[in-house]
């Protein structure tokens, strides 16, 4: 970029207003950034490297204390199976040997990953030495209804720096519609002490992670309502599935965008008053985000991030759990340098169909190839509803995000 078009982005960046150029210089100055691949230059397919696996989804049970009726996990937890404490530092050992950074991340899912808590236990305490002789720190986290959740457990995750992923689908009414125990009952009364005490001891390390259906699509008001009654840390997620009870139409898409609205306007009336709040998908730092390469990447299911189920098989992530067609080798047998390199190219933006001609591509990175899977039938195809709620959502942020820079 030569002098002239840096003096005039500073300019743009100091306020001038760019539509108040004359088109010739702008054009002008756009071909010249396009000419020096500065902007719109071309994304290759990522270069084949070695193995290396940064994350890891611990699996460590295939039992529930809840019969969600949306669970993807249905069909898994039917069994019942819990991961064994040698399972787990097997897989353990093999993530820092395999890891080529210095910092891995390990989750612990289920299922219900309390009804496991020696195995987790046995994880983190192997993980706390192992990881020493190798130079390695593991940062860990745990996705749990809450529902088993006792001041042991707390005290041990406050202790070992376990960050808390915790399942609440907005106020009771909401919640029950389909978060309900294995009898059937509601599980609102059940869990939300336990969630407050985590409110209440913890400011940062947690936060809830509630889903909306078609049932529930008014989530902003249990947005709202969650973070009135003290849960400051919160994050939302549209419901994946294929029953017409709780699956969203492009019907539904002009209500997501109003309660998208209703929320982004109660979240920036809330950090102008000094309130605290945390909304997962509006904290976005244009200035210090990840850089183009690593969004192109997609999440890197299969490739840097992999899930480990009971039995040691190794899967692209959780959600391919009990997907025969999709075992991608176990703790013994390891995933080939062939499959790391198949999923590498899949999770890229360049290998997914309609993303590399999307203006938000970069800033969602591609999607999910398990949400793709299931609703399009191709983890290479995006799935649709998807897109189209992650445009309007990253649209809200977009706008919080202008109006808390102001």
């Amino acid at each position: 970029m030569d002098d002239e078009a840096h003096d005039l982005f500073t300019k743009i960046e100091e306020g001038l207003d760019p539509f108040s150029l004359p088109p010739g210089e702008v054009k002008e100055m756009v071909l010249e950034l396009i000419s020096e691949g500065i902007i719109l230059s071309r994304v290759d397919y990522p270069k084949p490297q070695k193995l290396s696996p940064k994350s890891l989804c611990l699996i460590v049970s295939h039992a529930c204390n809840m019969a969600c009726t949306y669970c993807s996990l249905s069909k898994a937890t039917v069994e019942g199976k819990l991961m064994p404490s040698e399972t787990v530092i097997k897989a353990m050992r093999w993530l820092i040997d395999n890891a080529p950074g210095t910092k891995v991340d390990v989750d612990f899912f289920g299922g219900e990953p309390t009804l496991a808590w020696r195995t987790v236990k046995a994880a983190v305490d192997f993980s706390k030495e192992y990881s020493k002789t190798k130079g390695k720190t593991v940062r860990f986290s745990m996705s749990t209804n809450a529902l088993g959740l006792t001041d042991e457990m707390l005290d041990y995750c406050d202790e070992n720096y376990i960050s808390l992923i915790l399942s609440l689908d907005g106020p009771k009414a909401e919640n029950d519609r389909c978060r309900v125990l294995k009898d059937g009952r509601p599980s609102f009364d059940a869990v939300l002490p336990n969630i407050m005490k985590v409110a209440q001891r913890r400011q940062r390390g947690w936060y809830v992670r509630g889903t909306y259906s078609k049932e529930t699509i008014n989530f902003s008001d249990s947005v709202i309502a969650l973070h009135k009654m003290g849960i400051n840390n919160l994050a939302f997620e549209p419901v994946v599935s294929n029953d017409p009870k709780v699956a969203f139409s492009e019907k539904d898409i002009p209500v997501i965008r109003e309660e998208y609205e209703k929320l982004a306007r109660y979240y920036v009336e809330c950090r102008k008053a000094g309130m605290p709040i945390k909304f997962y998908h509006f904290e976005m730092d244009l200035e210090n985000g990840p850089c183009a390469r690593k969004s192109a990447g997609g999440c890197g299911a299969g490739a840097e991030y992999l899930a480990v189920s009971p039995d040691e098989k190794i899967w692209p992530c959780h959600q391919f759990d009990t997907e025969k067609d999709f075992c991608l080798g176990t703790l013994d047998n390891s995933p080939t340098q062939a499959i790391y390199d198949e999923y590498t190219i899949k999770n890229h933006l360049t290998g997914k169909r309609e993303c590399p001609d999307c203006w938000a591509s970069y800033l969602c990175s591609g999607g999910c190839i398990a949400s793709n899977k299931l609703q399009e039938g191709d983890i290479l195809l995006p799935y649709k509803m998807g897109c189209l709620i992650q445009k309007i959502r990253l649209e809200a942020a977009l706008w919080v995000y202008s109006e808390l820079k102001e």
